[in-house]
């Protein structure tokens, strides 16, 4: 009986919210930041995996512990690499490519969507002046 007393006690202190309010606003937008690592495309602040209730715990812990933004960060790419922030830094090439590749696709877009028009607009005008 004590040792199921004991397991409740502990689930309810590790989903329980930091004394501090200023605190607990910082670790629930850290936890919006970083991804669930089973769930995937869901930060941890909305995952009921229990992978997720140990990165929110983990993450309560370090603002308690004092512990800047990046630190907490670069704690959670330590252990589960740069694809759990949902924000990655920009540091290489590769990821200036994955920050960039959705500008330069949307600049080829337009400019084939331009060239379709344009030609579109002579071969109309080349009819009409067949026509008459």
């Amino acid at each position: 009986m004590k040792a199921v007393l004991a397991s409740v006690l502990i689930a309810f202190a590790a989903g329980a919210p930091l004394d501090d309010p200023d605190q607990e606003l910082r670790a629930q937008a850290l936890m919006r930041e970083v991804r669930c690592v089973a769930c995937e495309n869901e930060p941890v602040s909305q995952s009921s995996a229990p992978i997720a209730e140990d990165m929110r715990t983990r993450i309560r812990e370090m603002v308690a512990e004092g512990a800047t933004n990046a630190e907490i960060r670069d704690w959670f790419v330590s252990r589960y690499g740069e694809f759990v922030l949902f924000r990655p830094p920009a540091r290489d090439p590769a990821s200036w490519l994955l920050w960039g590749l959705p500008f330069i696709l949307l600049a080829a877009g337009a400019s084939v969507g331009i060239v379709f028009a344009a030609s579109a607009k002579r071969k109309t005008g080349e009819v009409e002046a067949e026509d008459v």
